[in-house]
């Protein structure tokens, strides 16, 4: 680095041979890997693996819920796909009473990070990023509070999902009260509280609660059961996300 600082300064002759040019040549590429890495080494990068794939009733993003809980009988389930032994991954899972998914927007059509977003609540007006629950993201990393229903066999079942179908889950972490439940009680955002955008009123018509009675019912035990999960996606008023 000294003899290529003093070669550039004119402090040394001018390489006349075919090694000395080569020295320079390397050296100079040598100067520029090391900025390089010096710019990289303040936004480093990390690689994460899917632990397993969501299965969910929720098959495109459009009718999909933008939070966890908004529909309970929303059910899926995610089967452990890492490990030799995955069922043993999932033991004593039961013994709590929601757990927290940590998953991927593997769907975002969005390639540029915005610092400020729309969320559908504000009805075009705009928050912070990170004043939001925006699956655009500069890590496209999300996370939802669901309730476990049971664990069979290296799968876990789940219900209150708001997951598209094939999402990556990437952890499975237990909901702990005591610590994730603020002591000392928690404030939220007016428009949270208060949205300016209210629920739709939804009704069925016989015509479709005569083919609610015939259509698939994915992860759903009664036609009963898919009407209430239709009335509740379609009062949140589900659109692009």
């Amino acid at each position: 680095k000294q003899w290529y600082q003093r070669r550039v300064r004119g402090e040394t002759k001018a390489p006349v041979s075919f090694r000395s040019q080569l020295t320079f040549r390397v050296a100079r590429l040598l100067i520029k890997h090391c900025f390089l890495v010096s710019i990289m080494s303040d936004e480093e990068t990390f690689s994460l693996k899917s632990i397993g794939k969501f299965r969910s009733c929720f098959l495109t993003k459009n009718g999909t819920p933008r939070q966890p809980s908004v529909c309970p009988y929303a059910r899926g389930s995610v089967t452990v796909s890492v490990f030799n032994n995955p069922n043993h991954s999932l033991e004593n899972l039961e013994e709590y009473s929601h757990v927290w998914l940590i998953f991927m927007f593997h769907l975002n059509s969005e390639s540029k990070e915005k610092a400020k977003v729309c969320p559908p609540r504000l009805n075009g007006s705009k928050v912070g990023v990170f004043a939001s629950r925006s699956p655009h993201r500069p890590n496209n990393i999300g996370m939802s509070l669901v309730r476990v229903d049971r664990v069979d066999n290296g799968t876990l079942f789940v219900s209150g999902a708001d997951l598209i179908d094939g999402t990556p889950i990437i952890d499975i972490k237990p909901y702990i009260e005591y610590c994730d439940k603020p002591s000392e009680g928690s404030r939220c955002a007016e428009w949270i509280i208060n949205p300016p955008t209210p629920p739709l009123q939804v009704s069925i018509t016989p015509d479709a609660r005569h083919q609610i009675e015939s259509a698939p019912r994915r992860f759903l035990d009664s036609p009963k059961e898919l009407e209430l999960c239709i009335r509740d996606v379609l009062a949140g008023d589900p659109g692009s996300r």
